[in-house]
């Protein structure tokens, strides 16, 4: 049996209190809120609240704290001019359909605590925050600079963090990690570009269509107003599609029913607009839409010529998290993934000739990104994680997720999902254990303190 760590030892007493402010944290919706955004709620009023809550829970404990535009809460100790720096965020995407509970509510069950937040963002953020109490409380620190970032704006492209470092320029990391993936670590983190696709077109009989609720999950839902035309609903019964259907004065509305996952993951998930799409055009017989899910149904991007794969990284992932059609104009955001030794510019321009004749929009790109095992941040996480866990068997992973480790210097994402548990993340059943969020405290403070260790040898 592997001897408690004075870490797991200290982190005992900070249990309860991170259970307390877990559950005000997640009773917040800080999903981005359009409706709400102004120059003083950049992401929304509940984003802003979220960020308004970790830096009072900061002051309260005695951290100084700063608030960056309320994009960006800066909370620190030390004044070194090195520093380790932790990210996290605190928006969530929105809650979707198909929970059992209150999405902003946290329940317990057999030690597993399921609401929007709890293992991505909120909890993990919480563990790091107690390891960094912990830290403090118990004067276990160096000569260097302890630095929490929590972020507004992870979920929709990480304007928060480009606005800190690039338009703030403010100093970078000289360690970091953000703990917003798996453990024991992710290394290597798959190019992301999100682009929007549009044409216009007319689809015959249909009104509207719209699914999806962000660009990075699968499309659970998707609502199709037509026609009323029951040998359609026939054959939709005879290939057992999953649907729901009601009447309204001159048509139906058909929603197809699909199955959520993170849009790093589209296999694991069921696009119920792909499927809408598919089943329309065939029925229909309409050019367009068949065009459409021959183009974009390949989750590896084979339908536009752009699947690729590599040892580390596996293939080329493509989501389409949101589709939209009315006034006769189609448009869908597409979230596509690429792995290591991919040539970023050619794979663009493969992706907008084969995407003819529809037109396609780069919204945004995240470039790869790729640190050596042998690296000093790399190989001092991991001994960490080892140290506390005792676990010396599970590799370093790659991931088609982006996190807040492609924003800024030498940072990488470091847990908090341990090894045979799946948090369902951006589905309607997220989750974590309790107990890997009271472990996760002290795999995190032990973190802080070895790469403490190596600033203070000037192993940088």
């Amino acid at each position: 049996m592997q001897k408690e760590s004075i870490y797991k030892k200290l982190a005992n007493k900070y249990e309860e209190d991170l259970l307390k402010s877990l559950t005000s944290f997640v009773a917040i919706n800080s999903v981005y809120d359009e409706s709400t955004v102004d120059d003083e709620n950049p992401f929304g009023k509940g984003v802003t609240n979220a960020l308004n809550f970790i830096a009072d829970l900061a002051k309260k404990d005695g951290f100084q704290v700063k608030n960056h535009d309320n994009q960006v809460i800066e909370i620190t100790i030390g004044d070194g001019v090195k520093n380790i720096t932790v990210m996290a965020h605190a928006d969530v995407v929105p809650a979707g359909t198909g929970w059992n509970q209150d999405p902003f509510s946290v329940t317990v069950k057999k030690g597993v605590l399921c609401g929007r937040g709890v293992a991505d963002d909120k909890g993990p953020l919480l563990s790091a925050y107690y390891a960094m109490k912990l830290l403090r409380d118990n004067n276990l620190l160096g000569n260097y600079q302890v630095r929490f970032l929590v972020g507004g704006n992870e979920e929709r492209g990480s304007k928060c963090m480009h606005h800190y470092f690039q338009e703030l320029k403010m100093p970078q990391p000289t360690f970091g990690f953000s703990p917003d993936s798996d453990f024991p670590l992710i290394y290597g983190e798959k190019g992301i570009i999100n682009f929007k696709v549009k044409k216009a077109m007319s689809i015959n009989g249909v009104f509207s269509i719209h699914g999806g609720v962000a660009s990075n999950s699968v499309i659970e839902k998707c609502v199709v107003r037509m026609r009323d035309n029951q040998f359609f609903l026939k054959i939709l019964k005879n290939k057992g599609i999953n649907f729901a259907v009601s009447f309204f004065e001159g048509g139906m509305e058909v929603t197809f029913i699909g199955r959520a996952a993170h849009g790093s993951t589209p296999e694991l998930g069921l696009n119920s607009a792909m499927i809408a799409i598919q089943e329309l055009g065939e029925f229909l017989d309409d050019a367009n839409l068949k065009d459409l899910s021959n183009r974009f149904s390949d989750l590896e991007g084979a339908g536009l010529k752009a699947n690729a794969h590599s040892e580390s990284m596996g293939h080329n992932s493509l989501n389409v998290g949101l589709l939209d059609y009315e006034n006769d104009e189609l448009t869908m955001i597409v979230n596509f993934r690429h792995v290591d030794g991919v040539d970023e510019k050619k794979l663009i321009e493969a992706i907008k000739e084969n995407a003819k004749p529809f037109d396609v929009e780069i919204m945004s790109i995240s470039p790869l990104l790729f640190y050596p095992l042998d690296s000093v941040l790399v190989s001092t996480l991991l001994k960490a994680y080892q140290k506390e866990t005792g676990d010396i068997v599970t590799k370093p992973l790659t991931t088609g997720g982006g996190t807040y480790a492609k924003e800024a210097d030498n940072v990488i994402a470091f847990g908090m999902q341990f090894p045979g548990w799946d948090s369902m993340m951006h589905s309607p059943s997220e989750s974590t254990r309790k107990k890997d969020l009271f472990k996760s405290i002290a795999i995190y403070a032990r973190a802080i303190v070895e790469l403490g260790k190596k600033i203070d040898e000037n192993q940088i």
